[in-house]
């Protein structure tokens, strides 16, 4: 019998972001938002999921205009940060994240299955094998559960 509906329960909730690590055939090791990136995550009892992470202290635009930047500012600003949200399942040992809106265009109306271990505490994502600059990756994404006003 599956524990996935218990997994699903505590699962719901908000997190911070801790930790992104990424791990290549080849042993080497990175870090696409750094080592302190910012973020949540959150998981609604309704089975709906938002994520946002990026880079701590990214440049600001120069001209202060929300729809206007250089192209440089654009390229820094979306490389530097990932965002996507839907619906979400638990099947088995595994989150299946159904991508309605996402930065990264390749990502809008996919699954995005992810392995996970979660506590009382703490979340922690662990993405496929997937195609990172230029190598076959695989990641671990780590995010502590937030507690609302006490």
């Amino acid at each position: 019998m599956s524990d996935a509906p218990l997994r699903a329960q505590l699962l719901v909730g908000a997190y911070r972001l801790l930790a992104v690590e990424h791990h290549a055939d080849d042993g080497e090791v990175g870090y696409p938002f750094g080592e302190g990136p910012q973020g949540f995550i959150v998981y609604t009892v309704e089975g709906l999921m938002s994520s946002i992470l990026m880079r701590a202290a990214r440049p600001l635009f120069a001209a202060g205009d929300i729809l206007a930047s250089t192209d440089a500012e654009r390229v820094a600003a979306f490389s530097s940060s990932s965002a996507y949200a839907g619906s979400y399942e638990v099947v088995d040992n595994r989150i299946v994240h159904h991508l309605e809106v996402t930065t990264y265009p390749n990502w809008t109306g996919t699954d995005q299955v992810r392995e996970f271990d979660v506590s009382a505490t703490h979340l922690t994502l662990y993405p496929p094998r997937m195609l990172m600059e230029g190598k076959m990756r695989r990641g671990r994404v780590h995010f502590q559960r937030m507690r609302g006003p006490q």
